[in-house]
């Protein structure tokens, strides 16, 4: 037994040692957190923007980094847009730093120059979290979870609320060379609980009880000054965004969608999709009757998707089935029939 003393002995020591160390690690990765907050926030100011929040605090000893920012706000007038809120907040685990964890605040502001005027965005969050995965300097991988979202534009009176949005993103081929065939980004959206602002959807109501779509985009993502640069070069390369499915349910309306669609040469949507779509006719009554389509037109069209249209077994409304959608040449067609005109894009 006497000795196993020095065993133990140095058995605890070197627990000790080993927690001392973790301890100086922890506390000196904490003060680089706030050394590169501060550097991040110095590079701003040098660009000519102006960058303020309280100290940044570090928290979470032994198992995490909470990092902690009250009241950040970016004003970058200069370039045309301006960012506060009245916090923000982001967690990582100190043995991995592939992935962040974001909580953002519950209030936040965005003013964006319009011509001469600003424009002011508003957005409230009852809670939730964004995770980031990280493959070196690079984003992999993105899931947003939210809940209790107010959207208020500078546009409309009264927000736009959400009761859940959630948002998972993937960039399957991050930090390759991407070709035709590579999948560069691959999305799942859900929006479950839409009520819009005062005023819309009158002729479906105001309340979307779901909205959703997974989608891949395909092709490579070449870098640019601008975003409509780096658009029409996507689609000069033959960039592909594969609607894998869509669904919405507004009102008595319902669509079940897949297909392809890019940019014409006018950056206006080209599409080739199908779909099934039930309460066509409701729609249309809804368009007479607030005037947003000529009777005319909707007559035709309400004859022509009737024909098309196949009777539930179970009863019901009449259901178009696999239907094409199509948009070409700046004119969107459900079957045979044109239903509205497409404006070019503007990025």
């Amino acid at each position: 037994m006497p000795g196993l003393i020095p065993i133990a002995t140095g058995f605890a020591g070197g627990i000790a040692i080993a927690v001392a160390g973790y301890t100086a690690y922890w506390h000196i990765a904490a003060g680089e957190i706030e050394d590169r907050i501060d550097s991040w926030a110095d590079a701003q100011r040098e660009a000519g923007r102006d960058v303020r929040y309280a100290e940044p605090q570090v928290n979470g000893f032994p198992m995490r980094f909470d990092v902690s920012l009250d009241a950040p706000a970016l004003d970058a007038s200069a370039d045309g847009w301006s960012f506060e809120a009245d916090s923000f907040a982001a967690s990582l685990k100190p043995w991995d730093f592939g992935e962040i964890t974001l909580l953002p605040g519950r209030l936040s502001t965005v003013r964006m120059l319009n011509g001469e005027q600003w424009d002011e965005f508003g957005l409230g969050i009852g809670g939730g979290t964004a995770r980031l995965e990280l493959d070196g300097d690079t984003i992999s991988g993105l899931l947003v979870d939210l809940n209790d979202i107010a959207v208020k534009t500078a546009w409309v009176d009264g927000p736009a609320e959400i009761v859940r949005l959630r948002i998972d993103g993937t960039s399957p081929q991050a930090g390759s060379a991407a070709s035709l065939d590579t999948e560069v980004l691959h999305t799942a959206i859900a929006m479950h609980g839409i009520r819009l602002p005062d005023g819309f959807g009158a002729e479906m109501g105001e309340q979307i009880e779901y909205l959703e779509m997974d989608a891949s985009l395909f092709g490579p993502l070449p870098a640019a000054a601008d975003t409509g640069t780096a658009a029409a070069a996507w689609r000069d390369a033959g960039g592909v965004l594969e609607i894998n499915d869509f669904r919405v349910r507004w009102g008595p309306l319902g669509i079940a969608s897949n297909g392809t669609v890019t940019l014409d040469g006018a950056m206006r949507p080209l599409a080739a999709l199908t779909a099934d779509i039930i309460g066509y006719g409701d729609i249309i009554d809804a368009l007479i009757m607030s005037n947003a389509i000529p009777l005319g037109d909707a007559f035709l069209a309400k004859v022509a998707f009737n024909m098309l249209a196949e009777e539930p077994e179970g009863g019901g409304p009449k259901t178009l089935r696999n239907v094409p959608v199509t948009a070409q040449g700046g004119a969107l067609s459900v079957g045979p029939v044109a239903v509205a005109q497409i404006p070019p894009l503007e990025f």
